[in-house]
């Protein structure tokens, strides 16, 4: 069973969603040089709600792959607090951009923690490999206890003489 994302689908849509409605809302205040405070500040709540929104999803910005979601979360920041940049969709460029990063951080760490497609292949073989070796072992022994059964079968009437259980006529005179 596949290990369950830090971001499922639903939540990962509804911040898409929150963060195009919040690149509509920095577009509109770019229309106007006296909205662009309010712009700024725009940027700087949705900065820290989808920094918190992300993480209280387990999303985490230090560590092996956190440089990278950080990387974007700043670069977005910086984009957004541009005056003529912030009408592009550069919040949802990002949160799409984290959420792609910890979604690879997830398959990732399902697979053992390997890092390359080359070295998750190995593993993925090696565990297939592994699984034969154990069918076929289980097999062999299978069939080693079943030959050990057979083997140490009663056989049926052994204790009955042979003569008793022959019924032709050379019988009948040779036991007379």
């Amino acid at each position: 069973m596949a290990a369950p994302h830090k971001i499922g689908n639903v939540t990962a849509g509804l911040m898409v969603t929150v963060a195009i409605l919040i690149d509509c809302a920095q577009a509109l205040l770019t229309i106007s040089v006296f909205l662009l405070p309010l712009s700024v500040l725009v940027t700087f709540i949705s900065t820290t709600m989808f920094f918190l929104w992300f993480g209280i999803r387990g999303v985490k910005y230090i560590g092996n792959d956190g440089g990278k979601k950080l990387l974007i979360m700043l670069a977005t920041t910086v984009a957004e607090l541009a005056p003529v940049i912030n009408a592009l969709p550069a919040t949802t460029f990002g949160v799409i951009g984290i959420i792609v990063q910890t979604r690879f951080d997830d398959a990732r760490e399902a697979a053992g923690g390997k890092v390359t497609p080359r070295t998750a292949m190995a593993y993925a073989r090696q565990r297939r490999m592994q699984a034969s070796r154990a069918n076929r072992e289980n097999s062999a022994r299978e069939g080693r206890e079943d030959i050990q059964a057979t083997r140490h079968a009663a056989p049926a009437n052994d204790n009955a003489p042979e003569a008793a259980n022959d019924n032709s006529a050379d019988s009948y005179r040779n036991a007379a």
